[in-house]
């Protein structure tokens, strides 16, 4: 551990959490942008250094924190799963090893309070901190949907505790200490524009993502960016009129919807995701983010004409459509996902993520949604597979799903 960065670490450990939006273009620039993680899937890191104090938080604490943390990196976890067994610990026990319980549980023990239920071992294994943090982790690991779940959520999940929100105050702290070790370990710097950060959902309006007020904004002088081919401008809609938006064709995207194959739009379509040119980068992003994760998604419908909404809507061929100049997809801001698990038709959600999310399970679903949240992007409230750069759902009552989770 470097030791000369120690003193400084208080400074981090505040109040306040700043967070760290890494935006890899802006509509109109050249240049692909480059993929961002902002933190989901990002490997968790073994920390050896020397334990020493570090804020609030004495050389006994850090050191129960560090085997935590190499417990999650020793099983092959994320550094947001770091985070949130070190935040668990917090509320739990704040990173002591305690000999005894509570008044709601008088036989809980160690790091995490696990009880005497034959699920978390032995007495010796519950008071042993790198075998509590295992058997937490293990837990952990099991729980679908993870990386879309908040901090306080995820911990409250494995640990059964009778306030659902007792974590809460605790997930500031985690994160921070977390930072605070990797970066006396030299694997960080606090205060960066660090595109490792797991805690930076997008605000639909920052950093140049557009806002929900520029959906009814024309978008004819907005260039298509490298990676993508103008298909010229065309009609769009937003709340029932008519609004002139430049389409970007997404080389390398596999669409098959209406307007996206080939001989639509004018004979302009490629078979390709077509999205306007306002939103057309920071789509790019995202999808880049997918597929460093492994990922390839394909879409059954992006960008639609007034024509194609009417066609398949009011009892047409998609009981699930909005009607004409009603629909995000003409605004070219909403694209829809294939092959996703689960019936496509409204109200099939396996849950609602804290964003307010129409939740489905799997891998593909999970990376999507959590990455979309860096990028201005949202699943709508109804449907898992639709997603889209503004809300859809305020009128129901959604919260912001830009919100801090």
């Amino acid at each position: 551990m470097n030791k000369g960065l120690v003193a400084a670490l208080a400074v981090v450990l505040t109040p306040v959490l700043v967070i760290v939006i890494v935006i890899a273009g802006v509509a109109g620039m050249n240049g692909a942008p480059a993929a961002v993680k902002c933190g989901i899937g990002l490997s968790a890191t073994t920390v050896d250094g020397e334990p020493v104090e570090i804020g609030e938080w004495d050389s006994t604490q850090v050191a129960n924190a560090m085997t935590i943390m190499n417990a999650a990196a020793d099983l092959e976890m994320s550094r947001r799963d770091q985070e949130i067994a070190v935040t668990t610990a917090i509320g739990e026990s704040t990173l002591r090893v305690l000999d005894h319980g509570d008044e709601a549980g008088p036989d809980s023990r160690g790091l995490f309070q696990q009880r005497d239920n034959g699920a978390w071992g032995t007495y010796e294994d519950r008071m042993d901190p790198y075998r509590s943090a295992t058997n937490f982790l293990k837990a952990l690991k099991n729980l679908e949907n993870r990386d879309s779940l908040s901090i306080t959520e995820a911990a409250h999940r494995v640990q059964g505790n009778a306030n659902p929100n007792h974590y809460a105050d605790s997930a500031e702290q985690g994160r921070e200490l977390v930072a605070a070790i990797l970066e006396a370990d030299g694997n960080y710097t606090v205060g960066a524009n660090n595109a490792s950060d797991t805690n930076c959902a997008a605000a639909a309006g920052a950093e140049g993502i557009p806002n929900q007020g520029t959906l009814g904004d024309p978008s004819t002088d907005i260039a298509c960016p490298e990676g993508s081919t103008d298909l010229g401008v065309h009609d769009g809609a937003y709340q029932g009129s008519v609004v002139p938006i430049r389409l970007c064709s997404i080389a390398g995207t596999v669409c098959t919807g209406s307007d996206c194959r080939a001989g639509d739009l004018g004979g302009l379509a490629r078979g390709e995701v077509v999205i306007n040119a306002r939103f057309a980068p920071y789509f790019q992003a995202w999808l880049a983010s997918v597929r460093e994760q492994g990922h390839d998604p394909s879409f059954s419908s992006s960008f639609r004409s007034w024509a194609s909404q009417s066609r398949i809507s009011g009892g047409g061929s998609n009981a699930n459509a909005a009607g004409a100049g009603k629909s995000h997809h003409q605004t070219g801001a909403a694209v829809d996902v294939s092959g996703l698990p689960g019936s496509y038709n409204k109200h099939q959600c396996t849950g609602t993520a804290p964003d307010g999310a129409c939740m489905t399970s799997g891998a593909l679903w999970t990376a999507m949604h959590a990455t979309g949240l860096q990028h201005g992007m949202t699943v709508h409230d109804q449907e898992f597979w639709h997603f889209e750069f503004m809300l859809s759902g305020d009128h129901r009552g959604r919260s912001n799903p830009f919100a801090q989770l």
